[in-house]
């Protein structure tokens, strides 16, 4: 059942909301998928990783009626395939809700900005996560707590995303750099963190003041459902 709500709860200032679980887009949001077709979504391509793939047909499937589900293979052939939206984005709110399957790992994340990774893994049992667990920006920052789920749950994410400032010369400004607020399963796990691309391996990627959101495939069948954001106005760079 779908919970109604105009304003995301999940961006509250308490540590714990409730669940935001089903909740239905409000009016103003972009809904990026609601299991009635991929039509908002294109493989992603980039240059270590199908450099054409941007050509080649959708190869995820929806099941169970609503949700989309990661597809590794195509003609029984092993191919690797991310998906983004067809849309680029700024400033934002993102809900999204994922399930990992029984048996592996559920190797997947969700990339925001100009490719800073949210982890997507089978670690709920991990007293302490690290840079790589469940929750983490990877190779960024770890979770504040694990307040991940395990496989065969349906889990939510609650993303606020303020891209970087750009300065008139192309360059991110002295003050302005990304930031981000996000919420496991209702639980704040990062708040208002300046995110730094220098930080990871993809370093190379410059700051960018919109850009899509994408999803990826590591080699488990995991679920992604109920999906939409909702754009904020940019922020100064002082502002929080």
């Amino acid at each position: 059942m779908f919970v109604s709500a105009s304003v995301n709860p999940a961006f509250a200032s308490d540590n714990t909301v409730a669940s935001t679980l089903g909740q239905q887009p409000p009016e103003d949001a972009v809904v990026l998928f609601d299991g009635s077709g991929l039509d908002a979504w294109k493989p992603f391509s980039w240059q270590w990783i199908n450099p054409n793939d941007d050509q080649q047909e959708v190869q995820w499937k929806i099941v169970d009626g609503e949700a989309m589900e990661i597809a590794f293979e195509i003609e029984g052939k092993r191919r690797k395939q991310f998906l983004c939206t067809k849309q680029t984005f700024g400033d934002y709110q993102l809900h999204l809700e994922f399930q990992l399957p029984d048996g592996d790992s559920g190797n997947s994340g969700i990339f925001f900005g100009p490719m800073y990774e949210l982890q997507i893994l089978n670690t709920a049992d991990k007293d302490r996560p690290g840079l790589g667990d469940c929750g983490a920006i990877y190779q960024i920052r770890s979770p504040d707590v694990n307040a991940a789920l395990g496989p065969g749950q349906w889990q939510t994410v609650d993303l606020e995303y303020h891209a970087a400032q750009i300065g008139k010369n192309g360059f991110m400004t002295e003050n302005g750099a990304a930031r981000v607020t996000v919420r496991l399963n209702g639980t704040l796990i990062h708040d208002d963190f300046k995110l730094s691309l220098r930080r990871n391996k993809y370093a190379a990627f410059p700051e960018e003041p919109t850009s899509p959101i994408v999803l990826q495939e590591h080699g488990s069948k995991v679920k992604f459902r109920n999906i939409w954001l909702v754009e904020q106005p940019s922020q100064p760079a002082n502002a929080k």
